[in-house]
């Protein structure tokens, strides 16, 4: 019986809609999957969790890591484990097109020496089954090296 539901139900979408309203669909998706990754993140949780684990993490004018290991112990680890605080971050803009996210944003943290950490964020995903499988990442790298610098890690 679901069977036939599910049938009629995208039958019905087809004829209404068609493929414009499957890519609506699919764009609410993967929104609702992204506000769920920040949300996660804002809560102390891991916003990386949506990331695949091939994903391909390229920061503009910097480096490209080539999997979700790799990002995580290279590209964000130099930065979170400076941090005291969770890095808040407060979404300034949103946009959808197909499996495409983009994502501006503020981050706001205190790092382990009490200073304030601020950086500003634009992140290009490219989402598939609900997981980022690429990222184009902007961000202030003068804020990055500053608290690099600043704090040595045992």
């Amino acid at each position: 019986m679901l069977s036939g539901s599910a049938t009629a139900s995208a039958a019905s979408r087809e004829a209404v809609g068609g493929p414009h309203s499957d890519r609506l669909t699919r764009e609410g998706r993967n929104k609702a999957a992204v506000i769920r990754a920040f949300e996660r993140q804002n809560a102390g949780g891991d916003i990386y969790e949506i990331l695949h684990d091939d994903v391909e993490w390229k920061i503009v004018n910097g480096r490209t890591y080539t999997s979700k290991a790799e990002f995580l112990t290279e590209g964000s680890a130099p930065i979170l484990d400076r941090l005291a605080s969770v890095l808040v971050m407060t979404i300034r803009d949103l946009w959808t097109e197909g499996d495409t996210v983009v994502i501006r944003f503020d981050g706001h943290a205190t790092a382990v020496d009490g200073v304030e950490y601020h950086n500003e964020y634009c992140w290009i995903w490219q989402l598939r089954g609900g997981h980022v499988v690429r990222c184009h990442a902007f961000l202030d790298m003068i804020a990055v090296r500053e608290l690099v610098e600043r704090i040595e890690l045992n």
